[in-house]
């Protein structure tokens, strides 16, 4: 198969836009934390910020149903009246972006002009690509008694717009968070 240059930013992109990876970092806020230490957890109100799709809610109540699941798995339950030992604040941000590339003169040589008696004129330039949403997500495990952090984590990845994609995405988030739990 004969790959032309004016091809290879196109492979990149679907390259980079299959691959998709989700970074997770965790903070354990307080030494003396224990996840033994709770028998039930609720979650507080979810603030979310930035350029929010019309399915969010549906996201959320998705994300939170995940989030359960891995609190059940650590024995903990969720607090029927929402007087819980443990509480979970979920805070989502979401940005649109904007990709971009550097014009080169193998990917671009239209930008490549003789000016005459073997002198050539190419300036770089910085050119868009495609547009994509970048999502974050904190969650933070506070003892209610105490009102105290207790735990920390944040997951950041590229939103995509297929629905059962996004809800794996999430779902690999929540994972990978509650791993390093």
């Amino acid at each position: 198969m004969k790959v032309f240059p004016t091809s290879l930013p196109l492979i990149g992109l679907v390259c980079l836009l299959a691959c998709k990876p989700v970074k997770t970092s965790v903070t354990e806020v307080s030494p003396s934390y224990s996840l033994g230490n709770y028998s039930s957890f609720a979650f507080y109100e979810t603030s979310a910020d930035g350029e929010l799709s019309e399915n969010y809610q549906q996201h959320l109540d998705f994300m939170k149903s995940e989030i359960s699941k891995h609190m059940a798995y650590r024995g903990l339950l969720p607090a029927p009246n929402g007087d819980a030992d443990l509480l979970i604040n979920i805070g989502i941000l979401v940005e649109n972006k904007t990709q971009t590339r550097e014009t080169g003169l193998l990917t671009d040589p239209g930008t490549f002009n003789y000016i005459g008696q073997r002198r050539y004129s190419w300036k770089s330039e910085t050119v868009e690509v495609g547009q994509y949403r970048k999502g974050s997500v904190d969650i933070h495990l506070i003892d209610a008694k105490n009102n105290e952090a207790v735990w920390a984590g944040v997951t950041t990845g590229v939103i995509d717009e297929k629905e059962d994609r996004l809800l794996k995405t999430i779902s690999k988030g929540v994972s990978e968070m509650f791993e390093k739990l």
